[in-house]
């Protein structure tokens, strides 16, 4: 005991010396953003009550499903759900509301671990106690600035979890993977499968640049990252071995029923074909980057200024190509081609799947620390044409640019919290709960507060946790609709749900078709319009519009099922 505690002691004075004064300061403002947002808004993403039915019913017995006797793959994160879980079985809670409190804390140190292995490495080659020095130290104040980061991080999505192993294992490469650090790196491997089962695509771009830019032999590279992959493999078997015996299959049910919801033209092209699609798609996910959250809905009220898209495209756009610059910064282009990696696997992703907000942290992350290298370490690089006061004007630019976001994004999170979520759809699943029949099904798209606070049977679309949906999907394929692969509507008409809960833009289609307009009659509406027109017109609330109106449709009794 007397050797260990000097060992302690040591290391803290190592910590505290190795980052100064500044840098703890900012740490520790950094930590608090994260707290007050969650105070603030207290928004509970929608995902949030999709997994967590299943870690209610796991724990009432049922087993790890949404639907008790239905063995459906309907979550995508494995800690998200299981956390959850263990906190409501430890705590024998009654609600959601401690084992969320509990998944928030454990979310928020996987989100301050992240900033604080990077605050290890940030500085790298900048002489101590000079201008950009100290100007580094404001990486973890603009990273969680970053609306996305941190509100995925503390609502309820599996962020913190995943930015917690994730930047470790971009530290430890970026320190060429050193002898003893295998078990830590095999580690974040594993933790970010149970994370997100893509994990495995974050690692390998991260081992990629990382073995680019390598300052170690890379034979030796090799040798430590293959061990790592040999304990994470270790470690994440059980799981799978688990999911193939319990689902029946691996891959989650919600990877499936996401697949083929998007659906890109083909100009005349064959191999190339998703080439092409992803060069034109490629702006839109540049700007998702590090523009607000859902910053596309911008022909409501209250859309984002234009300016903000054009400045995310330049800043992203910058990020993903420093690392071509051959300047002696290898942390800010290490940083560079791994953004530009996320980036490339999220653009590809998208011509299969619907790309959510939630999917942009890593990239986000990266993508800052590449600008923050870059602002601090090329002005010097062209210091013959540079002047110097340019790099704390590069750092106060990309400061104010992400304040100006998220201080405009808390009052419309808030208010989407308070009025649409808590307000509009809570009370809507507890309406279907009360008049919905035990054996009768809902169809829908918003599972979340809707299907958890219903807790009926429920269709929803695209099919996270409803095989029929998928099967329908399929079953109708790919047509000419107005609505190009939206067949919400067709789904609906397969299925014949004794209950539909539509937007209005979802009763467009339903009036388009002879069927539903026959079959299905209007018994409620739930409008949470004229609330949020009250709180009046500012940047960001064009979130609360898509969902301030849902219509509830029942089917007639007299309606033939054939």
């Amino acid at each position: 005991m007397p050797e260990t505690k000097p060992k302690i002691t040591a290391h803290i004075r190592n910590f505290v010396e190795q980052r100064g004064w500044f840098m703890l300061l900012m740490l520790a403002v950094s930590a608090l953003i994260p707290i007050g947002f969650v105070l603030y808004t207290n928004q509970v993403w929608e995902d949030f009550f999709i997994t967590y039915r299943h870690s209610e019913n796991l724990v009432r017995g049922f087993g790890p499903v949404y639907s008790p006797g239905e063995r459906v793959h309907g979550f995508t994160s494995a800690l998200n759900t299981m956390l959850p879980a263990l906190f409501a079985w430890l705590t024998q809670a009654e609600d959601f509301r401690t084992p969320l409190f509990l998944y928030r804390v454990v979310s928020w140190g996987g989100l301050v671990l992240a900033l604080v292995a990077t605050s290890g490495v940030v500085r790298d080659g900048l002489e101590p106690g000079k201008l950009r020095w100290r100007l580094a130290a404001f990486f973890p104040l603009i990273a969680v600035l970053e609306i996305k980061t941190t509100a995925f991080a503390m609502n309820g999505q599996e962020t913190g979890l995943l930015l917690g192993f994730l930047v470790p294992a971009f530290v430890i490469a970026f320190r060429g993977w050193p002898k003893g650090s295998s078990l830590v790196g095999g580690i974040c491997f594993a933790g970010l499968m149970y994370t997100r089962p893509d994990g495995f695509v974050y690692a390998l771009a991260i081992v990629i640049g990382a073995f680019a830019f390598c300052s170690q032999p890379r034979v030796q590279f090799l040798h430590s990252v293959f061990r790592s992959i040999v304990i994470g493999i270790g470690l994440y078997l059980p799981w799978m071995i688990f999911t193939q015996g319990y689902y029946g299959a691996i891959v989650p049910h919600t990877v499936i029923a996401k697949s083929g919801t998007e659906y890109y033209p083909n100009p005349g092209f064959d191999l190339l074909a998703p080439v092409v699609a992803g060069f034109a798609k490629l702006p839109e996910r540049m700007c998702g980057a590090l523009a607000a959250i859902y910053d596309f809905q911008r022909f409501e009220p209250g859309s984002w200024p234009a300016w903000i898209r054009d400045a995310a495209l330049l800043l992203e756009l910058a990020a993903v190509t420093y690392w071509i610059i051959p300047t002696r910064d290898r942390l800010g282009r290490l940083a560079s081609l791994v953004s530009l990696f996320i980036l490339c696997y999220l653009t590809y992703a998208s011509l299969i799947a619907y790309s959510c907000p939630w999917y942009y942290p890593p990239l986000s992350f990266f993508s800052i620390l590449a600008l923050l290298r870059m602002s601090v370490t090329l002005p010097g690089h062209l210091a013959k044409w540079g002047p110097a006061f340019l790099a704390p004007l590069l750092v106060a630019a990309l400061l104010g640019f992400f304040s100006f976001i998220f201080a405009y994004s808390l009052p419309a999170l808030r208010l989407k919290q308070e009025v649409v979520d808590w307000g509009h759809r809570r009370v809507l699943g507890l309406w279907l709960r009360e008049h919905v029949a035990d054996r009768e099904a809902v169809y829908l798209e918003p599972l979340g507060y809707i299907g958890y606070f219903s807790q009926r049977k429920m269709l929803d679309w695209p099919g996270l946790v409803s095989p029929e949906v998928v099967r329908a999907r399929r079953k109708i394929g790919r047509i000419s609709y107005p609505w190009g692969s939206y067949l919400w509507a067709k789904v609906a008409e397969e299925l014949k749900p004794e209950w539909i809960v539509a937007r209005p833009t979802e009763v467009e289609q339903m009036k388009a078709s002879a069927r539903l307009t026959r079959d299905y009659q209007l018994v409620k509406v739930f409008n949470a319009a004229e609330k949020i027109i009250a709180a009046g017109e500012f940047y960001g609330c064009s979130i609360t519009y898509s969902d301030a109106v849902f219509l509830i449709y029942r089917r007639r009794p007299e309606a033939a099922r054939d």
